[in-house]
C-alpha cells in the first residue's frame, strides 16, 4: 500500500500486474452490476458468429477475454483451405451483450454462470450446425478455460482442443511471491475480497490503466494497440464478471481427465517483457503453470512459440499454423 497525489491506492499484481483500485471513487459505481441502460442479452445463446472455410476439419474458434470474432479474420484467411471455422463472439463483446447478471446461489463467481452460458450456446452452434466433434481453439485468458472445461464436460463433443497463448489457470503474484493456490481459496477470496473490494468501484480510468499492457497481446506495437483499444471497448461490468469466473475457477487441477487430445501453443514472450517487474505475474500463469501438464496427462501436447505474446497467430503466423497444422494430421 501506498500513498499517490492523496488517493489511497491498492496494488497486489493480482492480474494484469497493476490491478488498482482508489478509495476515493464515487460511490455510485457499481462493476458488479450492469449500468441502468444496459439491455442485456439471452442466457446460453451466442449472438454472433463468423463462418470461413471449406476444409474437412472443422474449428470453433473463441476469441479472448475482450475480443469478438473479427480478431480471427486473419487466421481464417490463412486456413480457410484446410478447415471450416467458426469464429463466436462472446456475449458482451463487439457490438453484442452480455446476459443479465446471476441472481442466487449463481452470484458466486464460482458458479460460473456466464461462462456455462457460453458452453451452453457452442452445444446449440454444434448442434445447429450439426458438427460432428469439432475442434475447440480457445485464446488467451478465460477462453482457454472455457474449451477446456468443454473438454472435461461434453467428452462426446468434442474431439481436440487448442489452446493459443492462453495462461492454464489464475495465479496471483502477491509482493513478488507467486500464490497458485486451489479452487476453495480462489472461490472464496475472489468472492468476499477481490470483488467487493477491489473492482466494484473502480473507475474506467484505472481500469484502463491497471489493465493488460498491449505488448501482452503482440509484440508488435501497432497490433497490440489496436488490440488493446478493442478491449478497452467493452464495458467495465462485462469485463469484470469474466474476469472474476476466470480468477474462481481451475482447470489445471482437471487436466486428467481430459479423453482428447490437446495442444497447447504456450507464448514465450521475450525476455525484456518478462524481465519487467509489472509483468511478473506473467511467467507463472501463462508459462510455468503449463509444466507437468503432459506428465499429468500423455494427450496433451505443449509447444512454445517463441517470440510471441498472447496473440500467437499474430506474432508468429507461419510457426503458429504449421503446428496447428501437424496436431491436426496426427488426429486419429
Amino acid at each position: 500500500m501506498f500513498l499517490k497525489k492523496a488517493v489511497i491506492v491498492i496494488s497486489l499484481l493480482l492480474f494484469t500486474g497493476n490491478v488498482v483500485f482508489s478509495q476515493t471513487e464515487k460511490p455510485k459505481i457499481n462493476n458488479l452490476v450492469h449500468t441502468p441502460d444496459y439491455k442485456y442479452g439471452e442466457w446460453g445463446a451466442i449472438p454472433e458468429y463468423i463462418k470461413s472455410g471449406k476444409g474437412k476439419k472443422v474449428m470453433i474458434l473463441i476469441p479472448g477475454w475482450g475480443f469478438d470474432a473479427s480478431v480471427f479474420k486473419d487466421f481464417m484467411d490463412a486456413n480457410k483451405k484446410n478447415y471450416t471455422m467458426y469464429a463466436i463472439t462472446v456475449p458482451g463483446y463487439g457490438s453484442t451483450k452480455a446476459p443479465a447478471m446471476p441472481t442466487g446461489a449463481d452470484t458466486s463467481y464460482g458458479n460460473q454462470y456466464w461462462s456455462k452460458g457460453i458452453i451452453q450456446g457452442v452445444l446449440k452452434l454444434i448442434e445447429k450446425e450439426k458438427l460432428v466433434k469439432p475442434l475447440i481453439a480457445g485464446h488467451f485468458t478465460h477462453s482457454t478455460q472455457l474449451a477446456l472445461r468443454m473438454a472435461v464436460d461434453y467428452p462426446d463433443k468434442v474431439g481436440a482442443v487448442i489452446i493459443l497463448g492462453g495462461p492454464a489457470k489464475f495465479v496471483a503474484v502477491i509482493q513478488g511471491k507467486v500464490k497458485d493456490s486451489p479452487l476453495s481459496y480462489m472461490i472464496s477470496g475472489t468472492d468476499k475480497y477481490v470483488a467487493p473490494m477491489m473492482f466494484k468501484r473502480t473507475s474506467k480510468k484505472d481500469w484502463d490503466e491497471g489493465n493488460y499492457a498491449s505488448n501482452i497481446y503482440s509484440l508488435d506495437s501497432v497490433k497490440g494497440k489496436k488490440l488493446w483499444e478493442q478491449s478497452a471497448m467493452v464495458p467495465v461490468p462485462v469485463m469484470v464478471r469474466y474476469l472474476l469466473e476466470f480468477q474462481a475457477c481451475d482447470l489445471k487441477a482437471e487436466l486428467d481427465k481430459i479423453k482428447c487430445p490437446v495442444l497447447v501453443l504456450r507464448s514465450m514472450f521475450n525476455a525484456e517483457l518478462l524481465d519487467a517487474t509489472i509483468n511478473n505475474y506473467v511467467r507463472p500463469q501463462y508459462i510455468d503453470a503449463w509444466n507437468g501438464a503432459t506428465e499429468k496427462n500423455p494427450l496433451i501436447q505443449v509447444k512454445d512459440i517463441k517470440e510471441s505474446a498472447t496473440f500467437i497467430w499474430k506474432d508468429k503466423s507461419k510457426e503458429t499454423y504449421e503446428a496447428i497444422l501437424s496436431f491436426i494430421k496426427g488426429l486419429k
